[in-house]
């Protein structure tokens, strides 16, 4: 892991309710390759272990990625700008979603945990994963390997190399299970599944 920038936990909070909390991506339009990875990802999932699941997604944005599971399944998920917790409302109206910062929300056990492009955009994400992904039996996560490279977004706390990734699911006591890599941008990405090792 390396440190990007200097921004307290209130900077980044700013920076995401800048623009009077409007700054908001449908990323299902703006990124829908990553969307569409996650997505299926989680239909790999279900595949494996079928019937209702519990999914939350903390850090939702407008919803793109767990929304699309709603109405078989039951969704929860925070985000901290009230436009994108709107937009979910909107867009997935069985989603239980909340605004608030994911620091101020009890972890709370689920089937399926959604953690994409969220882990660099948080002051400790160490301490967030040590706290969530124990309570998941599956777990999705996203984010770019910036490693020594610059980083353009001016929101990302953290720069991750590829031990950074593996380890999420360590720290959790999931088996990665499944790993992609993909450019977007200028950025090489990289996303997974885990599931709970059976001795957890």
């Amino acid at each position: 892991m390396r440190r990007l920038n200097e921004m307290t936990h209130e900077e980044v909070i700013a920076y995401n309710l800048r623009d009077g909390g409007t700054a908001v991506t449908i990323f299902a339009d703006a990124q829908t390759g990553r969307v569409m990875r996650a997505r299926g990802l989680i239909r790999n999932i279900l595949a494996e272990d079928p019937g209702p699941k519990f999914i939350y997604e903390p850090g939702c944005s407008a919803g793109d990625i767990s929304g699309f599971f709603s109405e078989d399944h039951r969704v929860a998920a925070c985000d901290v700008t009230p436009d994108a917790v709107r937009l979910t409302r909107e867009r997935w109206p069985k989603v239980e979603v909340v605004e608030a910062e994911v620091e101020d929300v009890e972890p709370v056990e689920c089937d399926i945990l959604v953690l994409c492009e969220f882990m660099e955009h948080v002051i400790d994400p160490v301490g967030l994963a040590e706290a969530w992904l124990p309570k998941a039996r599956h777990v999705i996560i996203g984010h770019p390997l910036v490693g020594d490279n610059w980083d353009a977004e001016p929101g990302h706390v953290w720069a991750y190399y590829e031990p950074d990734f593996r380890n999420w699911f360590e720290i959790g006591g999931h088996e990665l299970v499944e790993e992609q890599h993909f450019p977007m941008y200028d950025l090489h990405m990289v996303i997974g599944r885990g599931r709970r090792r059976a001795s957890q």
